[in-house]
């Protein structure tokens, strides 16, 4: 097992293990290896303590922590390393000449281990700072299982920098050493290193995500390999930070091999693809690379399998991204951050129940971001953090929309009864923060995100951001009337009115049935009119006598256009583009910008879907894999196979697929009550189509 899941030391998280498969007659050991950060990053909260603890019984034998236990500081890692990323973890240097590699074995010697007794001073017991409480983790253990990689791609001759023994920045060192890549396709399970070759590039074949794992044969004492990951390429070269730069986002190593055999698994999970191996000596070195996966064990029941093989890519990308960004968290990217960002949940949970519907991530992130504040009720971007700086008003107002997304797929409204204390917190600032407009303005205290659109609008009143706000209160309305909380129902009534009385007066233009992306600081109406405001207005059903304008002057020409706009959303905004064109009946739209828009990261090679558009992406420094852009499966799910949530926990849907002649499509919809099945089939003269309901949903008209 690795763990525990993250989570806030003050009510640490306990991982619950069944060790009955892993015993044996006889003698049996358990060992651990404590992995002290050190640091805050995006993904935990450090609190200055460390320590290991166990309760558990094997019959009548107490296993727990006491003065049986033996230990010692593990040998062979090297400290003061460089960050891999500003955001996550550490670059790792281990010395296998020290490492002692089989202290996990059975017949292993522990002789010269030390008694926990001899420390008994420094221990420290439950219920003192910062350990009080400890709660279950509320998911299952992540996967374990070894991925190979699938094929060497490269080799470089180049020459090694002359200070590469130096225990500096990886990527530094690789840097100044220019290496020049030649094709050299063959076999990645046994990479071996003779004469003349200094790098190798291996492709694991689709991103993965886990800690990397060596096994290595070493001609002489005191070899060195070095290694680094990267998520694409371009050609056969690695796609790293600007060499003319030092490397913002950059994970690797090195290993200080002794003589004949070596093993050595990273503490830390990378996400990545493609894997370069650089042998620093002269001698002959011989590596086996894994990858031991751990990623969230999704049970997949969601499907999708057309005749158009384009799609199923798309599909195939979509859906093996989701999987990427699910480890014990939500989080936006497995490379560069590792991080819960709350702002991509709503999408991130819509893409999961497509796969499946499993909701305990979303649940246990809820419950995280909620205990991460300001004092005036801001949660933050993500959690836990040390990102002080990442405290996003509209990611707040959006963990109140996300409330709202469970009820609607579980059917069950206790998340709102256990949180909306939050909500509460939230939706005060946002009323102090208005204007006497009754707007909201734009806070400098925070960052205010909207978007990857440099060209909207987010100064002064913007209006995306006060349509979110106006989304929030919508939701946390609709929560507070279905558990019959009529006191915050007729608050959130009266704060909703107001502002939609207020965006209609002073960011609506009559003449043209446009709205303004917002108010300047001087009083001053923004005149473009962004896809992001138009569709948060559909959505809310703000206006609904200007949502033909809308469609035909905005949305509907940029899905039939080719990215050309200024105003152009990113990848991950596009998810409310389609939500709000799909309501107003445009699906054949939606699957034909997601056809050619999707179809480039098929066509360029990637298994993932990127951070953004590919001519917004740059390589190295954002990532291949982010869920966020990963809904295409929600609405392929929705319009090719035509299911369409309607009620609260699934128990109405419609079911009007998109069908078109000459093609056929098949798949499955995973809802609380089991799976539903679709198939339907025009390639004959008369279209059919069939859906198999499991007990408890009931088919209406939409």
């Amino acid at each position: 097992n690795r763990g525990p899941a993250r989570g806030f030391q003050r009510h640490w998280p306990f991982d619950r293990i069944d060790l009955a498969p892993y015993l044996r007659k006889g003698r049996n050991v358990l060992a651990v290896l404590v992995y002290q950060l050190g640091i805050s990053n995006y993904s935990y909260a450090y609190e200055d303590s460390s320590g290991f603890l166990l309760s558990g019984k094997v019959d009548t034998l107490n296993i727990g922590t006491d003065d049986n236990w033996k230990f010692r500081e593990a040998p062979g890692y090297i400290r003061a390393v460089a960050r891999g990323s500003g955001q996550y973890c550490f670059q790792e240097f281990f010395d296998c000449r020290n490492g002692d590699d089989d202290w996990v074995s059975l017949g292993y010697d522990d002789s010269a281990w030390l008694n926990i007794s001899v420390k008994a001073e420094n221990l420290r017991t439950v219920g003192v700072m910062p350990w009080h409480e400890f709660e279950e983790r509320h998911i299952p253990l992540l996967t374990n299982d070894i991925l190979k990689p699938s094929m060497r791609i490269a080799i470089s001759r180049h020459r090694p920098a002359e200070n590469w023994r130096e225990i500096q920045h990886i990527g530094w060192i690789y840097n100044r050493e220019n290496p020049v890549w030649e094709a050299a396709p063959g076999n990645a399970e046994s990479i071996e290193f003779t004469a003349g070759i200094t790098a190798q590039l291996i492709d694991f074949g689709k991103e993965v995500v886990g800690n990397l794992i060596f096994d290595a044969v070493a001609e002489d004492d005191g070899e060195c390999l070095d290694y680094m990951i990267a998520e694409s390429l371009s050609g056969i070269s690695p796609d790293f930070p600007d060499t003319s730069q030092p490397p913002t986002t950059l994970f690797g190593g090195r290993l200080i091999l002794k003589q004949r055999n070596n093993h050595h698994e990273l503490t830390m999970p990378w996400g990545f693809r493609y894997l370069v191996l650089l042998r620093r000596g002269s001698g002959t070195i011989i590596v086996s690379a894994s990858v031991r996966n751990t990623i969230y064990p999704l049970l997949v029941d969601g499907t999708f399998i057309s005749s158009d093989k384009r799609l199923n890519e798309i599909w195939k990308i979509s859906a093996h991204t989701q999987r990427c960004c699910m480890v014990d968290a939500y989080i936006d990217c497995p490379w560069r951050e590792n991080a819960q960002w709350w702002g991509d949940a709503l999408v991130q949970s819509q893409n999961t129940f497509r796969l499946s519907a499993d909701s305990r991530l979303m649940e246990r992130g809820l419950r995280q971001i909620s205990k991460q504040k300001t004092p005036n009720g801001l949660t933050y971007g993500m959690a836990p953090t040390c990102g002080h700086r990442c405290i996003l008003p509209d990611y707040s107002a959006m963990w109140i929309v996300t409330l709202m997304a469970h009820y609607r797929q579980t059917g069950s409204p206790e998340m709102w009864l256990e949180l909306r204390e939050t909500a509460d917190g939230i939706l005060n600032y946002f009323q102090e923060q208005c204007e006497e407009t009754g707007l909201l303005s734009f806070d400098p205290r925070y960052w205010l995100f909207l978007d990857w659109c440099p060209a909207l609008f987010k100064k002064g009143i913007p209006t995306v951001l006060n349509l979110i706000y106006l989304w929030a209160l919508q939701s946390a309305h609709d929560l507070a009337v279905i558990t019959d909380d009529m006191e915050r129902a007729r608050r959130f009534e009266m704060e909703k009115k107001r502002l939609q009385q207020a965006i209609t007066a002073k960011l609506y233009n009559s003449e043209t049935q446009l709205l303004y992306d917002g108010i300047t600081h001087a009083g001053v109406p923004v005149t473009t009119a962004s896809p992001h405001a138009a569709a948060l207005g559909i959505l809310l059903d703000l206006l609904p006598q200007a949502h033909d304008t809308w469609l035909e002057k905005i949305l509907l020409p940029l899905l039939r256009g080719d990215r050309k706009l200024e105003l152009l959303p990113s990848s991950y905004f596009m998810y409310y583009i389609f939500e709000a064109v799909k309501l107003k009946g445009y699906h054949r739209e939606v699957i034909d910008n997601i056809r050619r828009w999707w179809s480039e990261f098929v066509e360029c090679g990637l298994s993932t879907t990127p951070e953004n558009w590919l001519e917004k992406t740059v390589p190295g420094r954002m990532s291949m894999c982010h869920a966020w852009s990963a809904h295409p499966l929600v609405h392929f799910s929705e319009i090719l196979l035509g299911v369409r949530q309607l009620a609260p926990g699934w128990e109405k849907i419609s079911f009007d697929p998109l069908m078109t002649p000459g093609e056929k499509v098949s798949g499955s919809v995973p809802t609380p009550f089991g799976t539903i099945e679709v198939s339907w089939d025009w390639t004959a003269a008369e279209p059919k189509k069939n859906i198999r309901l499991p007990s408890g949903i009931k088919i209406v008209d939409p």
